[in-house]
């Protein structure tokens, strides 16, 4: 007999509408975590975030078949109208259970299980990860629009760049403390080493690393060096540059003021942009 694998989902907004996220653990039977999913959806509501969660569910379960699967969540509401108990009387909510159930329509056998919110618990850490990363967005979309005024600031340059998850883990685990000291500051370690999962954590600072290294036109090496390029957390959660050294002497040549940057990623892959602003 083959045992089931189970989604437990998570969604949720901070204001309802506000910044929204999901969170997917795919675990075993035996509580074995297989995959974890994340996912940043802007301004929305809880229950569309949950219903995003379970899409990301689903289509995990579409690309990694298997013939028994069960949904759990701690929405009474998702966990009825999937089941066809609820109708779905929202507009928006309705083009979300169409799609989840052209998904489901895809698979061979789908339980869905409302569970207490003490049993969600990883899905609902994983879900407020997401509204952590939706936040960091938000405040640099704000610093974006305070910083660029038309006719007084210039963007300079621009840098965006991928990283595997799976790459910048091999790195640590074979070279361990003689990659990382090299690559990231003392205080960049603290904070992704605190982290539940510190390789997407190290991931999406090197990411940010590279991004700026495109951004002053240097790429690797040139005179900057890893550690020059620093990724702190301002209070409210976003993520901030601090160049130093070659990176500094590099900024300043090219008239750089201010550096704005971006981070996301999942449980395989990091992503980080950089604007290099020039305010008069």
């Amino acid at each position: 007999m083959t045992l089931p694998i189970i989604a437990y989902i998570d969604g949720g907004s901070r204001g309802n509408p506000g910044p929204a996220g999901y969170g997917v653990s795919i675990e075993t039977s035996a509580g074995t975590i297989i995959e974890e999913l994340t996912g940043s959806i802007g301004v929305a509501t809880n229950n569309n975030a949950e219903y995003r969660g379970l899409i990301a569910a689903l289509e995990y379960f579409v690309e990694h078949p298997h013939r028994d699967v069960i949904i759990r969540s701690d929405s009474q509401l998702l966990t009825r109208q999937m089941s066809g108990k609820y109708q779905v009387k929202h507009p928006l909510l309705r083009k979300l259970h169409i799609r989840a159930k052209e998904l489901e329509a895809l698979l061979v056998n789908v339980k869905y299980e409302h569970i207490p919110r003490e049993r969600n618990q990883r899905a609902d850490k994983l879900a407020n990860i997401a509204m952590d990363e939706t936040n960091a967005t938000a405040h640099t979309a704000q610093a974006i629009q305070s910083s660029v005024k038309p006719l007084t600031s210039t963007v300079l340059s621009i840098g965006i760049d991928i990283e595997d998850v799976s790459r910048v883990e091999a790195l640590i685990r074979r070279y361990g403390e003689r990659f990382t000291t090299r690559i990231f500051t003392n205080g960049e370690i603290d904070y992704c080493q605190c982290r539940r999962f510190p390789a997407q954590h190290f991931t999406g600072r090197f990411s940010a690393k590279e991004a700026a290294m495109k951004a002053l036109g240097t790429g690797r090496g040139n005179g900057v060096l890893w550690r020059d390029i620093e990724v702190l957390r301002t209070a409210p959660g976003a993520p901030k540059l601090r160049f130093t050294g070659g990176a500094k002497n590099r900024a300043d040549k090219i008239g750089v003021t201010d550096a704005l940057l971006s981070i996301t990623h999942t449980a395989t892959t990091a992503m980080a942009h950089v604007s290099l602003m020039h305010c008069p």
